[in-house]
């Protein structure tokens, strides 16, 4: 497997006792975290605060497109960002969380829905925007054995935040109300900034070290150019195109369970708490995917989560109510997310050479998010108008190609962005 030019000022392997010693790691891990619990309190609150306002089932669905849409394109304009000249991407990702965070601290001032769609796409075209500068950070931090560690660590923070954040969010909604809440949630998202401002290390050179390609010729050349990231872009995408959104899931759980006997409302609260355990499944398998993803490659870490929600699917198809068998599926689409997270933002590190890193997980984020949401509304409709196995089934054929995309890469290819 073919691994990048180091890093200017990348620490020499061993320079770390330990990659959770590492002040970058855990400032980007910090922010990520109390980030991610901010917005996660919004979004949770978001459904019933809605309803409060009187908005139709339609606006939430209108909202979330409007966001996906935003945060894909977001993504790939923010590598552009992160990878100009003279660019801080420290303070683009610390300005990316004090936005997100602004963005949906505003939900408390709407009095009608569009208002939210706003606020929301403004949050996301944040987030989006400050990935790839984040990212590349995070790559910049460790020596190049400890990609998979690292990216581990973030993936790992990030979901504890995802856990966390309805945890606070279920007793500020009766205590406080969602006005407040929403203003509430911005300070974990104004600590992310601190996080990153007071840990994070800019690396000397990398201000300076940008392509002197132009912007958009060096996106088409990593997109283009036959190589490992090329047969990456072209895996993950063909996955994204089944990877449907979890509350599918969520809706197909409860279905099962209201079928086979429970009430609509105790059917709906174990399907949330068998997604707090996929959740946690994520969360739980982050780290660990990065230990092995260092030890025996980042590309089979991806390929193995890839399968496993391949795997997953398949027996989601045949439609079990076993509340033993929905949990062991649910905990297994959550390793497969903490496997497929880790390895490809580690495995897109090692193919990116560090001055192109900023675009390149610009177009991996851009890729992603056109596959989440195709997938998640062609799934839908096939959910809707066939039978929720054929949604199943689609998923998991497209893992499967994706996997068989991923697994045919040869290795010894060039890094991509070289000069």
């Amino acid at each position: 497997m073919t691994t990048a030019a180091p890093d200017p000022l990348r620490p020499a392997s061993g320079a770390e006792a330990h990659v959770l010693a590492n002040r970058g790691v855990l400032g980007i891990g910090l922010g990520s975290l109390l980030s991610d619990t901010g917005h996660e309190m919004a979004t949770a609150a978001l459904p019933g605060f809605l309803r409060s306002l009187g908005a139709p089932a339609a606006a939430l669905g209108a909202i979330e497109g409007v966001a996906d849409a935003a945060l894909s394109a977001s993504k790939a304009a923010g590598g552009v960002l992160a990878d100009q000249p003279g660019v801080e991407r420290k303070a683009v990702t610390a300005g990316g969380y004090a936005l997100t965070a602004a963005g949906h601290g505003a939900f408390g001032l709407a009095t009608v829905w569009p208002v939210v769609a706003v606020a929301r796409a403004v949050s996301w075209i944040a987030r989006g925007g400050k990935a790839p500068a984040r990212d590349s950070l995070l790559s910049a931090s460790v020596p190049a054995d400890q990609l998979g560690r690292a990216f581990g660590v973030e993936r790992t923070m990030d979901s504890i935040g995802a856990i966390a954040g309805p945890l606070m969010a279920a007793p500020l909604i009766v205590t406080v109300g969602y006005r407040w809440l929403f203003a509430i949630s911005i300070i974990p998202g104004l600590f992310a900034a601190l996080a990153v401002l007071v840990l994070v290390r800019e690396v000397p050179g990398v201000l300076h070290a940008a392509s002197d390609r132009p912007a958009g010729g060096a996106m088409r050349a990593l997109a283009t150019t036959p190589g490992p990231f090329r047969r990456l872009l072209a895996g993950i995408g063909l996955f994204g195109l089944g990877n449907f959104s979890a509350t599918l899931l969520i809706l197909r759980a409860a279905q099962l369970l209201h079928a086979h006997g429970r009430s609509n409302t105790k059917a709906a609260a174990v399907a949330v708490l068998l997604y707090a355990a996929h959740n946690a499944a994520n969360a739980v398998a982050a780290y660990p995917a990065g230990v092995v993803a260092d030890r025996v490659g980042r590309q089979a870490v991806l390929i193995a989560g890839v399968l496993l929600f391949g795997a997953a699917c398949v027996v989601f198809a045949f439609g079990s109510a076993s509340v033993a068998v929905l949990a062991a599926l649910f905990v297994a689409v959550g390793v497969s997310t903490g496997l497929v997270e880790t390895g490809q933002g580690a495995h897109a590190a090692e193919l990116l050479d560090p001055t192109v890193r900023g675009r390149g997980f610009g177009l991996v984020g851009l890729v992603e998010g056109v596959g989440d949401l195709v997938s998640s509304v062609v799934v839908g409709v096939l959910f809707t108008v066939t039978d929720p196995a054929w949604g199943f089934a689609y998923a998991a054929a497209l893992s499967i190609a994706g996997a068989l995309v991923l697994i045919a890469e040869r290795p010894g290819g060039t890094v991509a962005g070289r000069q």
